[in-house]
């Protein structure tokens, strides 16, 4: 125990918090691991024409996007890049269907994904995961913060209750919902960004987490002290402008209780912690 609370300090000492530890994990070029089938937003939609503020929160009066989670509850777990990517794509399966909402598991990822855990991942890796096998919502396989087997019953489970057994394990669930990517790409700088934003939904972005960053409660973040390598994964839902000042809007993992109930805008159009340099898109199948 003692020795625990020892190697905590010296991690906190080290990088100024327990988050600044990466949980991005590229294994290699993302460019040869996509799969792009139709011609991408930017290649057809002229970003002079879109307007100064979009928000996937409130267009037109509705809000399409999903839950803000907390990858460290139960226990911290380096699970940014499975949160980013499914909550992007459980928004634009909301985009495609309003109704009903459904909230894809990233639990199942890091169960799955091999070279991927709660010790980082790779975002277009989790992509291609869920265009080749599909992914289940958070009803078959709730969050629980460590790695597990990819057993079938760790992909998806019930539980019923037995008087005859009370302690009676769960078991895998026959029959659920498979949710699949149909295509899935890699973009980077401020234009593509808004194009495929505005036209297809949310994507996933790397930043570097900074520990101004981290000290974040609200407004525009334009700090770039500390920035580095990408260490963290977050959403991107949409961008605005505020006295001058052009922004991003992002949903972050880390709970309701951090930034903006969860959310922070952060300096747009100079790759302000390098968020304009690596994000992820992709396209719900069957919508």
């Amino acid at each position: 125990m003692y020795r625990s609370i020892v190697t905590i300090f010296i991690l906190i000492a080290i990088t100024g918090s327990l988050a600044h530890q990466s949980c991005v994990k590229r294994e290699s070029d993302p460019l040869s691991r996509v799969h792009v089938k139709s011609p991408q937003p930017i290649d057809y939609i002229n970003v002079g024409d879109l307007p100064s503020s979009y928000d996937w929160r409130n267009v037109s009066g509705k809000s399409y996007v999903t839950v803000t989670r907390n990858q460290h509850l139960p226990q911290y777990c380096g699970a940014c890049w499975s949160f980013a990517t499914t909550s992007a794509l459980s928004d634009r399966i909301r985009i495609k269907q309003e109704f009903p909402e459904v909230n894809l598991a990233p639990q199942v990822l890091l169960n799955c994904l091999s070279g991927s855990s709660c010790d980082g991942g790779d975002p277009t890796a989790a992509y291609e995961y869920m265009y080749a096998k599909g992914i289940p919502d958070e009803t078959c396989a709730p969050y629980e913060a460590i790695d597990l087997e990819c057993t079938p019953e760790n992909i998806c489970k019930n539980c019923a209750f037995d008087l005859d057994n009370p302690e009676a394990k769960c078991v895998a669930q026959p029959t659920y919902n498979t949710y699949f990517v149909e295509e899935h790409g890699v973009i980077n700088g401020t234009d593509a960004m808004m194009a495929e934003i505005y036209e297809r939904g949310p994507i996933a972005c790397g930043m570097s987490v900074t520990s101004a960053f981290e000290a974040y409660t609200g407004g525009i973040f334009t700090n770039p002290t500390g920035s580095g390598e990408i260490n963290h994964e977050i959403s991107v839902v949409g961008w605005g402008e505020e006295n001058n000042v052009q922004y991003w809007i992002v949903r972050n993992s880390w709970g309701t209780y951090f930034g903006e109930l969860g959310y922070f805008r952060i300096q747009r159009g100079i790759n302000l912690l390098e968020i304009e340099s690596s994000c992820d898109w992709a396209v719900p199948k069957g919508f």
